[in-house]
């Protein structure tokens, strides 16, 4: 896995974002700049360009154009520009100093153009005397304009540039705004498989709240899981123990004993020790299976009442050896969404255990209705029933239910509540109205299928 800094990759997205405005600053500052000045030595040249002509005119009436040239070429001035006075018959006739002899633009139209004079870029304006026939060229040079952009450019820059060793600073604002992550990163690091409480940082910057509630998210589900798997490993040292010890104390018994007296009670003893074993393995494996993530992912839209029928089918044998009649109250048919395995499961506990404690030659009755919002499911059996301070103990694993037998695990009602608190369902142990008994509700809210 690569680690990438986080402080490193904001100190070069800024440092790259400085870089490119001071780019764009630079090129809009090259940009407005040159079209300033170009637009103010197009002026000067116009203006040149009229003064000579005036010049010229004057010197023209005067007769003293020779004399004029001469002044030009003698003066010694060392002028910036370059212009030139041509007749209407394309004669040179007046050329400042350093001006070729030949014409500074092959455009005689008003107006400015570019030219190449010996080699370099020149910028050039014409303007006709249609009086005098005249037609005056001036010149300047574009490195003048480009130097002075030039020059221009450094003096705005300069002060950036003097800036750049400051941006060391950006690295002490990129470390104090990344604070917050160091200090839920210790947090993290806290955290062990005994201590995954959810982490609160004194101050959560929204950009990483998101996360964080994702993250606590993950340490109460892990810490679920974590406790379900301590108290299933606990549930099978204590639910094992007891059945395995016997057996052994049964096959001890008869290795010391008459084994001719002894062998047939020792043999039922290890046999209904093994189906004791074999039951309480199974409820294990159903509680080590109900994981709420993976199961929802599988819910269904299931006859609820066909589901019952079918769980009634196969617990009729018991029902038959105590000859308890069993009947189901159904007055339509009932769906809900849900995992078929599961709810077929908690059917069946309730209707055994109502079966295991309703004594010979009585009723167990199963309901089942649509009602507000969901479905409700009633057990009701004709058992001694659970005094009311038992009725909440019962839920717990390895409780088992008042005057049962030591044959059950204590799980049978611990199974039935995950799997109802799996489908956010309810549930509710109540007494009979008149008689002995218990009544078994559960209610299923109106789920929608994944």
């Amino acid at each position: 896995m690569v680690v990438r800094s986080i402080s490193l990759r904001l100190l070069l997205m800024l440092l790259v974002s400085m870089f490119l405005l001071w780019g764009t600053i630079l090129y809009f500052t090259w940009w407005k700049a040159g079209s300033e000045i170009n637009r103010v030595y197009n002026a000067e040249l116009a203006l040149v360009a009229q003064l000579l002509a005036v010049a010229t005119e004057h010197e023209s009436e005067e007769f003293d154009l020779d004399e004029y040239q001469t002044d030009l070429s003698e003066s010694g001035y060392r002028f910036p520009l370059l212009f030139q006075v041509w007749s209407h018959e394309n004669r040179l006739m007046i050329r400042g100093p350093e001006a070729p002899d030949f014409p500074l633009s092959g455009s005689i139209v008003d107006g400015y153009t570019d030219s190449e004079i010996n080699g370099k870029g020149w910028r050039v304006y014409t303007m006709n005397l249609k009086n005098h026939d005249f037609r005056v060229q001036v010149a300047r040079s574009h490195m003048t304009s480009q130097v002075l952009v030039r020059d221009f450019v450094v003096d705005v820059i300069k002060p950036l540039l003097i800036a750049l060793p400051l941006s060391g600073i950006l690295w002490l604002i990129v470390h104090q705004g990344l604070r917050p992550l160091r200090e839920v990163t210790r947090l993290i690091r806290e955290r062990d498989y005994d201590h995954l409480s959810p982490v609160h940082p004194t101050h959560v910057p929204k950009e990483i709240a998101g996360m964080l509630d994702a993250l606590n998210g993950l340490l109460v589900r892990l810490k679920l899981a974590i406790d379900r798997n301590s108290r299933f490993t606990a549930d099978v040292a204590h639910e094992l123990r007891t059945p395995i010890a016997g057996m052994l104390v049964q096959l001890q018994s008869s290795k010391d004993g008459d084994k001719e007296a002894h062998g047939k009670s020792v043999f039922e003893q290890i046999k209904k020790g093994l189906s004791r074993l074999n039951h309480v393995i199974n409820q294990l494996l159903v509680l080590s299976s109900i994981e709420p993530g993976k199961i929802r992912s599988n819910f269904t839209e299931l006859d609820l009442d066909m589901l019952a029928q079918e769980v009634l089918a196969d617990i009729s044998p018991q029902a038959l050896s105590k000859e308890i009649d069993m009947a189901l109250e159904c007055a339509e048919p009932v769906t809900m969404v849900g995992n078929r395995e599961l709810i077929g499961l908690l059917l069946g506990n309730l209707v055994n255990n109502a079966i295991k404690f309703t004594p010979n030659k009585r009723h167990v009755t199963i309901t089942i209705a649509h009602t507000d919002g969901g479905v409700a499911v009633t057990v009701e059996d004709e058992g001694p029933g659970i005094p009311d301070d038992k009725k909440k103990w019962v839920f717990e694993r390895l409780n088992r239910l008042p005057g049962g037998t030591d044959t059950g695990a204590g799980l049978g009602l611990s199974i039935v509540k995950e799997i109802c608190e799996l489908h956010q369902g309810k549930i509710s142990l109540n007494d009979p109205v008149q008689g002995e008994g218990l009544i078994v509700k559960l209610f299923f809210p109106g789920l929608r299928k994944p």
